[in-house]
């Protein structure tokens, strides 16, 4: 054979089969994504009907992309929300939902040399960070983060199987919250409509790692209520009871827990929040709205005033009875003390 048709029939030869096995590395990369997609939607849907459904995904793709944190955002009423709380500042929280309005709640890749924001250790500023949305039918459910502390991480790869997994995870987080709202009805106090006493203990105590969580407990406990219902009778006392937990549920976000704790005792527990200026501020503004609000009914027309106990719990390792008795402490501080105020630590 000519030697020059020989060599160009080698090159054409070991092009083909470079080119072949290029394509037989694709198609293996392919079927491992679809595999491990597979896999991760049978985990998924095994927990469908659990409350912890969000931390259990929030692990998962932790897990999954090696990263250092990952959070899941629902968007309730055109406004994000944390349903994954974990050890970060409130600040750090806004700079994610910033980050996702910035770039219009579309998928993004940011890999910087300087933080993209700082967590509550600065020492663990994150460098790299990977968006995609939730989406299920073309419906924007959500938003997944997943962060890391080292520079240039995230590959448009990891952007593609995330968007991936995220319809696996919209269509389970549609079928969850489905479920979660039949079998909350359960849970509901029969009088004022916001939670039960035992909804707050059993979601609470099945939250994974709430022992390393920062959160705030507020006690709340209306003023002399043993001489309205003397006074005004207690059909009376029991709308008063409805108005008050209706002001406290719409000053609250949705992911915090707003629980009847007994008689005219009412329970918040505050996902996150922690900033001891900020919760001052929402407990205040909570009290404030009670005092001026005339409750009124047939020919009655009065007011009543709340008492607030407030614990913050940040960065200690306390189990949540702990915390509820220093807010319920707080709470004592406060009758004995004047009434109509807020004590907080």
């Amino acid at each position: 054979m000519n030697p020059e048709l020989f060599e160009k029939y080698q090159m054409f030869t070991e092009k083909t089969i470079y080119d072949l096995s290029q394509q037989v590395i694709m198609l293996e990369k392919k079927l491992n994504i679809f595999t491990n997609l597979l896999e991760i939607s049978k985990y998924i849907n095994q927990y469908i009907k659990d409350q912890n459904l969000f931390p259990l995904i929030n692990d998962m793709l932790i897990g999954v992309f090696g990263a250092k944190y990952s959070t899941i955002y629902i968007k309730l009423d055109n406004e994000y929300l944390e349903a994954t709380p974990q050890i970060f500042s409130y600040s750090s929280i806004e700079a994610e939902k910033k980050l996702i309005l910035e770039h219009h709640e579309e998928e993004f890749i940011i890999n910087s040399n300087m933080p993209i924001y700082a967590t509550q250790n600065d020492e663990e500023s994150i460098f790299s960070c990977l968006g995609v949305p939730i989406k299920v039918n073309n419906r924007l459910l959500g938003f997944i983060l997943i962060q890391h502390k080292e520079k240039n991480y995230f590959s448009k790869d990891h952007a593609t199987f995330l968007s991936s997994l995220g319809n696996h995870v919209g269509v389970a987080i549609e079928n969850n919250l489905l479920y979660n709202q039949i079998k909350e009805s359960a849970y509901k106090d029969g009088l004022t409509g916001i939670f039960n006493k035992r909804y707050f203990f059993e979601t609470l105590g099945t939250t994974p790692h709430l022992i390393d969580q920062n959160y705030s407990i507020v006690m709340v406990d209306l003023d002399n209520f043993k001489f309205v219902n003397d006074t005004y009778g207690h059909p009376y006392g029991d709308i008063v009871l409805k108005k008050v937990a209706a002001i406290i549920k719409n000053a609250t976000r949705p992911n915090d827990i707003v629980a009847r704790y007994g008689g005219e005792e009412i329970i918040i527990f505050f996902y996150n929040f922690t900033d001891k200026t900020k919760v001052s501020q929402r407990v205040e503004a909570i009290r404030e709205e009670i005092e001026k609000t005339v409750i009124q009914d047939e020919h009655i027309s009065s007011s009543v005033t709340a008492s607030f106990g407030v614990y913050i719990k940040i960065n200690e390792a306390i189990s949540l009875d702990e915390v509820i008795k220093k807010a319920d402490h707080n709470l004592y501080v406060c009758k004995r003390t004047g009434k109509n105020k807020v004590t907080l630590s």
